[in-house]
């Protein structure tokens, strides 16, 4: 049966640490029975050896549903109604139904709406997680079927589960080199604290404007009027950025509502970079400048490697970082003066 890599098996990777092959899957999929030092290990030697589990052969042991189960951060987000419309639209043409939930970024629904998916018998599960680690623990401690994590791979790579993604340097990248070449010398980030993808995002951009030179500037906010207090506050500081970065296009819109209560004008006064592309955002006055990002595709990707895996097949690059662009509207200009 073919594996999703030319790592070791479990029993070979069992056999590397000097444990039993039992204590090894305890161990990778968050089940009771080992100590966190032991399970920490287990995982730090898989991820290091290259073990992927065999999620096909698994497959051939339970009886299919032919359902796929998608749960998303937050459904009022457009994005991930294309990231919907790619997964279902691909799952269809392989025979197979989908059930869609989401977690409303919450923790504990997030939770639940996992169990209720595996009390299912679903097939397989994409996932846009809030919390990579806690969605693996529950899932793989409850079900055997595959699992794809969107916009969370280091989660991934650390258990075995399959990702995809966007290009989360390039994003940052693109951004950051946009507004230096516009002079900008004051940048700052907006991110969302709560979502897995937001440490990583903060260390690459505090890793590039510090190669630049200059100070690094991060913001954040859990709910929309705590980061809108949080950016009018930035905003109103002798030494506001004079462009800010966010991890989100609807993240955006709360700099453009701080910019209004400032008294700031975008762009004249103040540049502002999205991330997303959402159908709406050059609906906004001025149109927002933003990484484009394909959800559709990532959505049907991610169906694909869930089919694929449940088949039998190798899965071709089980961790997947599709490519970016910088969509250049009228949100960005040279810092005044």
């Amino acid at each position: 049966m073919p594996r999703m890599s030319s790592g070791p098996t479990l029993k070979q990777l069992a056999t590397i640490i000097g444990i039993s092959p039992t204590a090894v899957s305890m161990a990778l999929n968050g089940r009771p029975g080992v100590s966190d030092e032991l399970r920490k290990r287990v995982r730090a030697i898989a991820e290091e050896q290259g073990y992927r589990p065999n999620f096909a052969a698994r497959a051939l042991r339970v009886e299919r549903s032919n359902m796929l189960g998608l749960i998303s951060r937050n459904l009022s987000n457009p994005g991930y109604l294309r990231l919907i419309d790619g997964f279902s639209g691909a799952a269809e043409e392989q025979g197979y139904q989908v059930l869609v939930g989401t977690s409303d970024l919450d923790r504990s629904r997030e939770t639940n709406m996992i169990r209720a998916m595996t009390n299912r018998q679903l097939d397989g599960l994409a996932i846009a997680p809030i919390d990579g680690e806690a969605v693996l623990a529950t899932w793989q401690g409850e079900s055997e079927r595959p699992l794809v994590l969107v916009n969370s791979a280091r989660s991934a790579r650390s258990s075995g589960a399959m990702s995809i993604r966007g290009n989360a340097s390039q994003a940052v990248r693109l951004a950051v080199d946009h507004l230096l070449e516009l002079g900008h010398r004051r940048i700052g980030l907006l991110t969302n604290p709560g979502l897995s993808s937001a440490s990583e995002r903060v260390a690459l951009f505090r890793r590039m404007v510090r190669a630049a030179g200059l100070p690094s500037r991060v913001i954040s906010g859990s709910t929309a009027d705590e980061t809108v207090e949080r950016v009018v506050r930035a905003l109103t500081r002798d030494d506001r950025p004079t462009a800010i970065i966010t991890d989100s296009d609807l993240l955006a819109h709360y700099v453009y509502d701080a910019a209004i209560e400032t008294g700031l004008r975008i762009p004249h006064d103040l540049s502002v970079v999205g991330h997303d592309d959402l159908p709406t955002s050059h609906l906004l006055g001025p149109p927002l400048t933003t990484i484009a990002l394909d959800r559709c595709e990532i959505g049907r990707q991610a169906a694909t490697m869930l089919i694929g895996a449940l088949n039998g097949e190798e899965i071709d690059r089980p961790h997947r970082e599709l490519p970016v662009e910088l969509e250049v509207r009228k949100s960005t200009a040279p810092p005044a003066g």
